[in-house]
């Protein structure tokens, strides 16, 4: 059987192309095309240099959330002029073993931009998602020149964000760069800054927040969005990474879906038109999943093609969709066994899970 691997990311376990070569070494025997996924995320950096191989990785030391100094990579490809930065890099969950909204920063992928744009960027995609910070993209603007102020004109900076002192917002100093480039906001969510779909209330507990401190946090937002001239706390994707849509809105950014940048990139749609199957999945697919997450749109995609779809995860409250074409949705966990245990074992648990359904799906083929 032909069968199309597009794994999204095992957050904290596996990447998407870590997790592709596990599924397609599990399929020997078949003809199997693996193709790297990430709605915007962790990945998305990856999934664009495994699509163009005329770009380089561009490395740089930046000091990034609590002022530590982290080596990052950013995509550039020369013709063009295009660079593709993924928040995750700098600004990352992964990057921290201590959740501390209230102080980490998004200035390291600021730092990033800048890079970028003294290089000539043309063109500058930003992946976001799977970020520490819920700082509205202070930081990142602080990084290209922006400087905010307290109530007695003095000097904000960047570690800790500080938020709460935030009253004017100075935008001379920008690089004069920025408004000579096309910004790409590339996200899989399209929540607005503030309210209950904002990046507080959403995000904030994954994060780090406190239920508690939620409403608290939002009102900072609102605040901290009161001080720039436009509001553009509703725009699809503001809310997203702690707000850093809501700063690169700022600098004239549109959104674009992570998943269908991904798609567009590896030819996707061309390669399911002769599939057998598309085995995908993630760490978590559940009702959330079906609101833009990438193992859902590639099975809708599938779907329009008549390929039918398994997915693998690790957790989950979905048997099947339908309507997506997702025949059935497998847990790759076999046995009782705590969440730090399932992620260090996630390579192992995942390859049985998937010589398990194909030998069945073999043996009625």
């Amino acid at each position: 059987m032909r069968i199309v691997v597009a794994m999204d990311s095992f957050k904290g376990s596996m990447t998407s192309v870590e997790a592709n070569r596990v599924v397609g070494r599990a399929l020997a025997g078949h003809d199997v095309v693996e193709v790297p996924i990430s709605d915007g995320g962790e990945g998305f950096l990856d999934a664009w240099l495994l699509t163009h191989p005329d770009a380089e990785i561009v490395t740089q030391d930046v000091v990034s959330l609590d002022g530590t100094l982290r080596t990052t990579r950013y995509g550039w490809l020369e013709a063009g002029r295009a660079a593709v930065i993924e928040v995750a890099e700098a600004s990352g969950l992964t990057l921290v073993d201590t959740l501390d909204p209230w102080r980490y920063s998004s200035y390291g992928t600021g730092l990033q931009i800048r890079h970028a744009l003294e290089r000539g960027a043309t063109r500058i995609t930003v992946g976001l998602g799977g970020s520490a910070t819920v700082d509205g993209g202070k930081g990142l603007l602080e990084a290209l020149g922006v400087r905010f102020f307290d109530e007695f004109g003095h000097v904000i900076g960047p570690f800790p964000h500080q938020l709460e002192r935030v009253v004017q917002v100075d935008w001379t100093g920008l690089l004069p760069e920025a408004g000579y480039v096309e910004w790409r906001i590339a996200a899989d969510v399209t929540n607005p800054l503030l309210g209950q779909d904002g990046a507080a209330a959403v995000f904030g507990p994954q994060k780090g927040l406190a239920p508690e401190e939620v409403v608290c946090y939002d009102e900072l937002l609102a605040t901290y969005a009161r001080c720039f001239e436009r509001d553009l706390t509703t725009r699809p994707g503001a809310g997203a990474a702690g707000g850093i849509g809501f700063a690169l809105y700022h600098l004239g950014a549109r959104y674009v879906s992570g998943i269908e940048e991904v798609i567009r990139w590896s030819n996707l749609e061309k390669k399911l038109r002769t599939a057998d199957w598309l085995i995908t999945g993630e760490g978590r697919f559940d009702a959330q999943s079906l609101h833009g997450k990438a193992p859902y749109g590639l099975a809708r995609l599938a779907h329009a093609h008549g390929v039918p779809t398994l997915v693998f995860t690790g957790q989950t409250d979905v048997i099947a969709v339908p309507d997506a074409g997702i025949r059935a949705v497998f847990s790759i966990i076999s046995r009782v066994m705590t969440l730090a245990e399932a992620m260090h074992q996630a390579e192992p648990l995942l390859t049985d899970a998937v010589s398990r359904v194909m030998s069945i799906l073999d043996k009625n083929a």
